[in-house]
Protein backbone atom coordinates (compact mmCIF):
# COMPACT_ATOMS: atom_id res chain seq x y z
CA UNK A 1 0.00 0.00 0.00
CA UNK A 2 1.37 3.26 -1.30
CA UNK A 3 2.06 6.10 1.20
CA UNK A 4 -0.47 8.80 1.58
CA UNK A 5 0.93 12.52 3.05
CA UNK A 6 -1.61 14.75 4.51
CA UNK A 7 -0.82 16.68 1.33
CA UNK A 8 0.85 16.36 -2.32
CA UNK A 9 0.86 18.74 -5.03
CA UNK A 10 -1.18 17.70 -7.96
CA UNK A 11 1.80 18.66 -10.32
CA UNK A 12 0.56 17.53 -14.59
CA UNK A 13 2.05 17.45 -17.74
CA UNK A 14 0.69 21.10 -18.41
CA UNK A 15 1.89 22.46 -15.38
CA UNK A 16 5.30 21.24 -16.75
CA UNK A 17 4.66 22.16 -20.09
CA UNK A 18 3.91 25.92 -18.79
CA UNK A 19 6.94 26.22 -16.43
CA UNK A 20 9.35 24.72 -19.67
CA UNK A 21 7.64 27.54 -21.69
CA UNK A 22 9.17 30.24 -19.38
CA UNK A 23 12.31 28.65 -18.75
CA UNK A 24 13.04 28.72 -22.93
CA UNK A 25 11.77 32.56 -22.74
CA UNK A 26 14.01 35.22 -21.83
CA UNK A 27 11.90 36.02 -18.54
CA UNK A 28 13.01 34.18 -15.53
CA UNK A 29 12.10 36.35 -12.83
CA UNK A 30 9.53 39.11 -12.90
CA UNK A 31 8.31 39.70 -16.37
CA UNK A 32 5.28 39.81 -17.98
CA UNK A 33 3.76 36.22 -15.99
CA UNK A 34 3.51 37.85 -12.95
CA UNK A 35 0.95 40.26 -14.31
CA UNK A 36 -0.90 37.93 -16.01
CA UNK A 37 -1.20 36.01 -12.97
CA UNK A 38 -2.42 38.80 -11.06
CA UNK A 39 -5.08 39.84 -13.70
CA UNK A 40 -6.21 36.32 -13.99
CA UNK A 41 -6.66 35.97 -9.97
CA UNK A 42 -8.88 39.27 -9.70
CA UNK A 43 -10.87 38.18 -12.38
CA UNK A 44 -11.41 34.12 -10.42
CA UNK A 45 -12.14 36.26 -6.94
CA UNK A 46 -14.13 38.78 -8.17
CA UNK A 47 -11.52 41.84 -6.61
CA UNK A 48 -10.28 45.06 -8.62
CA UNK A 49 -6.59 44.36 -7.63
CA UNK A 50 -4.46 41.37 -7.05
CA UNK A 51 -1.01 41.70 -6.05
CA UNK A 52 1.74 38.93 -6.76
CA UNK A 53 4.82 37.92 -4.10
CA UNK A 54 7.21 35.15 -2.95
CA UNK A 55 5.09 33.27 -0.17
CA UNK A 56 1.97 33.38 2.19
CA UNK A 57 4.04 35.06 4.78
CA UNK A 58 4.72 37.57 2.76
CA UNK A 59 1.84 38.52 1.49
CA UNK A 60 0.60 39.26 5.10
CA UNK A 61 3.44 41.33 5.52
CA UNK A 62 3.24 43.40 2.98
CA UNK A 63 -0.80 43.89 3.83
CA UNK A 64 0.17 44.89 7.08
CA UNK A 65 3.34 47.14 5.82
CA UNK A 66 0.11 49.18 3.66
CA UNK A 67 -1.63 49.53 6.60
CA UNK A 68 1.08 51.29 8.16
CA UNK A 69 1.07 49.15 11.15
CA UNK A 70 3.81 50.74 13.66
CA UNK A 71 4.85 50.49 17.19
CA UNK A 72 1.88 50.98 19.89
CA UNK A 73 -0.74 49.94 17.57
CA UNK A 74 -2.60 46.13 18.54
CA UNK A 75 -4.17 44.17 16.18
CA UNK A 76 -6.19 41.12 17.25
CA UNK A 77 -5.08 37.89 15.57
CA UNK A 78 -6.29 34.25 16.89
CA UNK A 79 -4.82 32.02 19.18
CA UNK A 80 -4.90 29.10 16.33
CA UNK A 81 -3.43 29.73 12.77
CA UNK A 82 0.20 29.63 11.58
CA UNK A 83 2.85 31.21 13.10
CA UNK A 84 3.24 33.77 9.89
CA UNK A 85 -0.07 35.61 11.00
CA UNK A 86 0.80 37.11 14.08
CA UNK A 87 4.84 37.32 13.05
CA UNK A 88 4.18 39.95 10.73
CA UNK A 89 1.87 42.22 13.29
CA UNK A 90 5.29 41.92 15.53
CA UNK A 91 7.50 42.46 12.14
CA UNK A 92 6.15 45.89 11.74
CA UNK A 93 6.60 46.62 15.50
CA UNK A 94 3.18 46.52 16.31
CA UNK A 95 1.64 44.04 19.28
CA UNK A 96 -0.28 41.32 18.78
CA UNK A 97 -3.38 40.60 20.87
CA UNK A 98 -4.66 36.80 21.01
CA UNK A 99 -7.68 36.01 20.41
CA UNK A 100 -9.76 32.63 21.24
CA UNK A 101 -11.55 30.31 18.80
CA UNK A 102 -14.53 28.15 18.29
CA UNK A 103 -13.61 25.02 20.25
CA UNK A 104 -14.91 22.74 17.68
CA UNK A 105 -13.93 24.40 14.13
CA UNK A 106 -10.89 26.37 15.28
CA UNK A 107 -12.45 29.57 13.89
CA UNK A 108 -12.63 33.17 15.59
CA UNK A 109 -16.29 33.93 16.25
CA UNK A 110 -18.13 37.44 16.71
CA UNK A 111 -18.23 36.57 20.35
CA UNK A 112 -14.43 35.76 20.85
CA UNK A 113 -13.82 39.13 19.01
CA UNK A 114 -16.18 41.16 21.33
CA UNK A 115 -14.48 39.60 24.52
CA UNK A 116 -11.50 40.13 23.40
CA UNK A 117 -11.19 44.03 22.47
CA UNK A 118 -13.35 44.53 25.49
CA UNK A 119 -10.60 43.36 27.66
CA UNK A 120 -8.24 45.15 25.78
CA UNK A 121 -9.44 48.05 25.55
CA UNK A 122 -8.10 51.32 23.96
CA UNK A 123 -5.12 50.58 21.08
CA UNK A 124 -7.00 48.25 18.68
CA UNK A 125 -6.58 49.27 14.85
CA UNK A 126 -6.93 45.77 13.44
CA UNK A 127 -8.16 42.44 13.18
CA UNK A 128 -6.89 39.48 11.30
CA UNK A 129 -9.73 36.83 10.73
CA UNK A 130 -8.26 33.29 9.83
CA UNK A 131 -9.80 30.74 7.39
CA UNK A 132 -8.62 27.99 9.29
CA UNK A 133 -8.22 24.66 6.72
CA UNK A 134 -11.06 26.81 4.49
CA UNK A 135 -13.24 27.28 6.67
CA UNK A 136 -14.46 30.66 6.97
CA UNK A 137 -15.20 33.17 9.82
CA UNK A 138 -18.24 35.41 9.70
CA UNK A 139 -16.91 38.22 7.57
CA UNK A 140 -19.44 39.95 7.58
CA UNK A 141 -20.55 39.95 11.64
CA UNK A 142 -16.85 40.95 11.90
CA UNK A 143 -16.46 43.32 9.14
CA UNK A 144 -19.61 45.14 11.19
CA UNK A 145 -17.79 44.91 14.46
CA UNK A 146 -14.61 46.06 13.55
CA UNK A 147 -15.90 48.91 10.92
CA UNK A 148 -17.83 50.61 13.08
CA UNK A 149 -14.76 51.25 15.85
CA UNK A 150 -12.32 51.68 12.69
CA UNK A 151 -10.59 48.89 12.80
CA UNK A 152 -8.85 47.33 9.63
CA UNK A 153 -9.39 43.78 8.36
CA UNK A 154 -7.31 41.41 7.08
CA UNK A 155 -8.20 37.55 6.02
CA UNK A 156 -5.92 35.20 6.19
CA UNK A 157 -7.43 33.13 3.38
CA UNK A 158 -3.74 31.19 3.07
CA UNK A 159 -6.20 27.97 3.06
CA UNK A 160 -9.46 29.75 1.30
CA UNK A 161 -8.88 29.66 -2.19
CA UNK A 162 -11.92 29.07 -4.00
CA UNK A 163 -14.42 29.56 -1.45
CA UNK A 164 -16.96 31.37 -1.05
CA UNK A 165 -18.12 33.64 2.03
CA UNK A 166 -21.59 35.45 2.62
CA UNK A 167 -22.27 34.83 -1.36
CA UNK A 168 -18.68 36.61 -2.22
CA UNK A 169 -15.47 34.81 -3.31
CA UNK A 170 -12.73 34.62 -0.61
CA UNK A 171 -10.66 37.38 -1.85
CA UNK A 172 -13.26 39.52 -3.00
CA UNK A 173 -12.63 41.27 -0.16
CA UNK A 174 -16.38 42.20 0.29
CA UNK A 175 -15.40 42.54 4.24
CA UNK A 176 -11.92 43.72 4.11
CA UNK A 177 -9.65 45.85 3.33
CA UNK A 178 -6.95 42.53 2.37
CA UNK A 179 -7.20 39.08 1.82
CA UNK A 180 -3.66 37.05 1.86
CA UNK A 181 -3.24 33.59 0.16
CA UNK A 182 -0.25 31.65 -0.09
CA UNK A 183 0.14 29.25 -3.12
CA UNK A 184 2.47 27.08 -1.24
CA UNK A 185 3.27 23.02 -2.30
CA UNK A 186 0.69 21.64 0.05
CA UNK A 187 -1.93 24.15 -0.96
CA UNK A 188 -5.14 23.40 -2.94
CA UNK A 189 -3.35 25.37 -6.13
CA UNK A 190 0.35 25.90 -5.74
CA UNK A 191 3.11 27.67 -7.61
CA UNK A 192 6.21 26.30 -5.21
CA UNK A 193 6.07 29.11 -3.20
CA UNK A 194 4.16 32.36 -3.55
CA UNK A 195 1.61 34.54 -2.33
CA UNK A 196 -0.97 37.00 -3.30
CA UNK A 197 -2.59 39.83 -1.04
CA UNK A 198 -6.24 40.94 -2.70
CA UNK A 199 -7.45 44.37 -2.17
CA UNK A 200 -9.83 46.58 -3.88
CA UNK A 201 -7.86 49.85 -3.14
CA UNK A 202 -5.62 50.67 -6.30
CA UNK A 203 -3.66 52.91 -4.47
CA UNK A 204 -2.68 50.33 -1.81
CA UNK A 205 -1.94 47.34 -4.37
CA UNK A 206 0.47 50.16 -6.25
CA UNK A 207 2.27 50.69 -2.78
CA UNK A 208 2.35 46.92 -2.28
CA UNK A 209 4.34 46.38 -5.51
CA UNK A 210 7.04 48.96 -4.77
CA UNK A 211 7.10 48.01 -1.37
CA UNK A 212 7.75 43.74 -2.96
CA UNK A 213 10.63 45.49 -4.78
CA UNK A 214 12.66 47.58 -2.64
CA UNK A 215 10.31 50.28 -2.11
CA UNK A 216 11.65 51.33 -5.82
CA UNK A 217 9.53 53.62 -8.17
CA UNK A 218 10.15 54.27 -11.59
CA UNK A 219 8.78 57.51 -14.04
CA UNK A 220 8.86 58.88 -17.51
CA UNK A 221 10.28 61.87 -16.43
CA UNK A 222 13.29 60.42 -14.58
CA UNK A 223 13.73 58.66 -17.80
CA UNK A 224 14.25 54.88 -18.23
CA UNK A 225 17.41 54.29 -16.87
CA UNK A 226 16.67 56.15 -13.17
CA UNK A 227 14.19 55.36 -10.26
CA UNK A 228 13.70 56.25 -6.66
CA UNK A 229 12.93 54.79 -3.52
CA UNK A 230 10.97 56.66 -0.89
CA UNK A 231 10.81 54.12 1.81
CA UNK A 232 12.33 51.11 2.87
CA UNK A 233 10.68 47.64 0.91
CA UNK A 234 11.69 44.27 0.41
CA UNK A 235 12.41 42.06 -2.21
CA UNK A 236 9.40 39.87 -2.13
CA UNK A 237 8.98 39.38 -6.04
CA UNK A 238 7.70 36.74 -7.55
CA UNK A 239 8.91 35.29 -10.34
CA UNK A 240 7.52 33.92 -13.96
CA UNK A 241 8.74 30.46 -13.58
CA UNK A 242 6.24 30.17 -10.19
CA UNK A 243 3.53 32.44 -11.84
CA UNK A 244 3.34 30.62 -15.08
CA UNK A 245 2.98 27.13 -12.31
CA UNK A 246 0.03 28.72 -10.92
CA UNK A 247 -1.47 30.23 -13.51
CA UNK A 248 -2.08 26.47 -15.19
CA UNK A 249 -2.67 25.29 -11.41
CA UNK A 250 -5.92 28.37 -11.40
CA UNK A 251 -6.77 26.95 -14.89
CA UNK A 252 -8.64 24.01 -13.31
CA UNK A 253 -9.71 25.61 -9.81
CA UNK A 254 -13.70 24.23 -10.75
CA UNK A 255 -12.08 21.06 -11.07
CA UNK A 256 -10.15 20.66 -8.13
CA UNK A 257 -12.49 21.99 -6.33
CA UNK A 258 -15.26 19.48 -7.25
CA UNK A 259 -12.68 16.50 -6.28
CA UNK A 260 -11.64 18.01 -3.29
CA UNK A 261 -15.43 18.39 -2.03
CA UNK A 262 -16.06 14.15 -3.61
CA UNK A 263 -13.06 13.00 -1.12
CA UNK A 264 -14.13 15.34 1.92
CA UNK A 265 -18.22 13.75 1.19
CA UNK A 266 -17.23 10.31 1.43
CA UNK A 267 -14.91 10.98 4.33
CA UNK A 268 -17.65 12.79 6.25
CA UNK A 269 -20.21 9.79 5.57
CA UNK A 270 -17.60 7.41 6.23
CA UNK A 271 -15.70 8.92 9.57
CA UNK A 272 -18.44 10.64 11.39
CA UNK A 273 -19.93 8.65 14.41
CA UNK A 274 -17.58 5.50 13.69
CA UNK A 275 -16.71 5.78 17.63
CA UNK A 276 -17.20 7.62 20.32
CA UNK A 277 -15.59 11.13 20.62
CA UNK A 278 -14.29 10.96 16.93
CA UNK A 279 -15.66 13.22 14.48
CA UNK A 280 -15.33 15.92 11.16
CA UNK A 281 -14.67 19.17 11.93
CA UNK A 282 -18.32 20.26 10.47
CA UNK A 283 -18.25 23.52 7.71
CA UNK A 284 -18.89 27.14 9.11
CA UNK A 285 -22.28 28.33 7.93
CA UNK A 286 -21.11 31.38 6.30
CA UNK A 287 -20.74 29.98 2.99
CA UNK A 288 -18.72 27.07 0.30
CA UNK A 289 -15.82 26.09 1.52
CA UNK A 290 -13.14 24.67 -0.55
CA UNK A 291 -11.11 22.77 2.03
CA UNK A 292 -7.41 22.69 2.05
CA UNK A 293 -7.53 20.39 5.08
CA UNK A 294 -9.83 17.85 6.12
CA UNK A 295 -9.59 17.31 9.81
CA UNK A 296 -10.62 15.04 12.43
CA UNK A 297 -11.76 16.25 16.28
CA UNK A 298 -10.90 13.08 18.54
CA UNK A 299 -11.15 13.07 21.80
CA UNK A 300 -7.64 11.23 22.57
CA UNK A 301 -8.13 11.43 26.60
CA UNK A 302 -11.88 9.94 26.48
CA UNK A 303 -10.36 7.07 23.87
CA UNK A 304 -7.45 6.44 26.21
CA UNK A 305 -5.18 7.21 23.11
CA UNK A 306 -2.28 9.41 22.68
CA UNK A 307 -2.77 11.27 19.38
CA UNK A 308 1.42 10.52 18.44
CA UNK A 309 0.77 6.83 19.12
CA UNK A 310 -2.52 7.08 16.59
CA UNK A 311 -0.28 9.26 14.28
CA UNK A 312 2.28 6.76 14.23
CA UNK A 313 -0.01 3.51 13.71
CA UNK A 314 -1.81 5.24 10.75
CA UNK A 315 1.22 6.10 9.23
CA UNK A 316 2.31 2.59 9.43
CA UNK A 317 -1.46 1.69 7.27
CA UNK A 318 0.32 3.83 4.58
CA UNK A 319 -1.80 7.15 5.80
CA UNK A 320 -0.19 10.74 6.21
CA UNK A 321 -1.82 13.16 9.17
CA UNK A 322 -0.63 16.24 10.72
CA UNK A 323 -1.84 19.14 13.21
CA UNK A 324 -3.08 22.71 12.46
CA UNK A 325 -2.08 24.53 14.69
CA UNK A 326 -0.37 24.53 18.09
CA UNK A 327 -1.86 27.62 19.56
CA UNK A 328 0.49 30.24 18.20
CA UNK A 329 0.43 32.35 21.74
CA UNK A 330 2.17 29.28 23.36
CA UNK A 331 5.37 29.71 21.94
CA UNK A 332 8.36 30.59 24.13
CA UNK A 333 8.38 33.93 22.06
CA UNK A 334 4.72 35.25 22.88
CA UNK A 335 4.63 33.56 26.20
CA UNK A 336 7.58 35.46 27.08
CA UNK A 337 6.32 38.54 25.94
CA UNK A 338 2.76 38.65 26.71
CA UNK A 339 2.24 35.68 29.56
CA UNK A 340 -0.27 32.85 29.50
CA UNK A 341 -3.49 34.24 27.35
CA UNK A 342 -6.61 33.07 28.05
CA UNK A 343 -7.62 30.93 24.88
CA UNK A 344 -9.41 27.82 26.24
CA UNK A 345 -10.97 27.04 22.83
CA UNK A 346 -7.92 27.63 20.60
CA UNK A 347 -6.88 24.58 23.51
CA UNK A 348 -9.26 22.31 23.20
CA UNK A 349 -9.31 22.38 19.70
CA UNK A 350 -5.42 21.29 19.34
CA UNK A 351 -5.61 18.92 21.79
CA UNK A 352 -8.10 17.11 19.56
CA UNK A 353 -7.25 18.04 15.84
CA UNK A 354 -5.94 15.59 13.74
CA UNK A 355 -5.53 15.90 9.26
CA UNK A 356 -6.51 13.61 7.04
CA UNK A 357 -4.82 13.12 3.14
CA UNK A 358 -6.49 15.47 1.06
CA UNK A 359 -5.66 16.76 -2.40
CA UNK A 360 -6.85 16.33 -5.69
CA UNK A 361 -4.81 13.37 -7.16
CA UNK A 362 -6.34 10.96 -4.47
CA UNK A 363 -7.81 8.10 -6.21
CA UNK A 364 -11.40 6.72 -5.25
CA UNK A 365 -9.31 3.33 -3.90
CA UNK A 366 -6.28 6.10 -1.45
CA UNK A 367 -9.50 7.08 0.11
CA UNK A 368 -10.59 3.78 0.40
CA UNK A 369 -7.48 2.78 1.86
CA UNK A 370 -7.67 5.52 4.07
CA UNK A 371 -11.30 5.61 5.86
CA UNK A 372 -10.32 1.46 5.93
CA UNK A 373 -7.27 2.65 7.94
CA UNK A 374 -8.76 4.95 10.31
CA UNK A 375 -11.88 2.47 11.15
CA UNK A 376 -9.08 -0.19 11.91
CA UNK A 377 -7.55 2.22 14.27
CA UNK A 378 -10.24 3.75 16.16
CA UNK A 379 -12.93 0.59 16.30
CA UNK A 380 -11.43 -3.12 15.26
Amino acid sequence: MSFKPYARPDVRDSDIDAVVEVLKSQFLTTGPKVPELEAFFSKIVGVQEAVACSNGTTALHLASLALGLKPGDKVIVPALTFLATANVVRMCGADVVFCDVDPDTGIMRLEDLQKTAELTGQGVVAVYPVHIGGHCADMKAISAYARKRGWKIVEDACHALGGSNHGHSVGACAYSDFACFSLHAVKSFTSCEGGVVTTNDPAMAERMRRLRNHGISRSEEAGPLRYEMHELGFNYRLSDVHAALALSQLERLDEVAKRRAEIVECYRQELNGIADAVCSVKPTLHGVPLLHLFQLLIDFEKLGLARDAVAQTLAKKGVGTQVHYQPVCDQPYYKKRYGVADVPGARRFYKRVLALPLYASLTEVEVKQVVQAVKETFIY
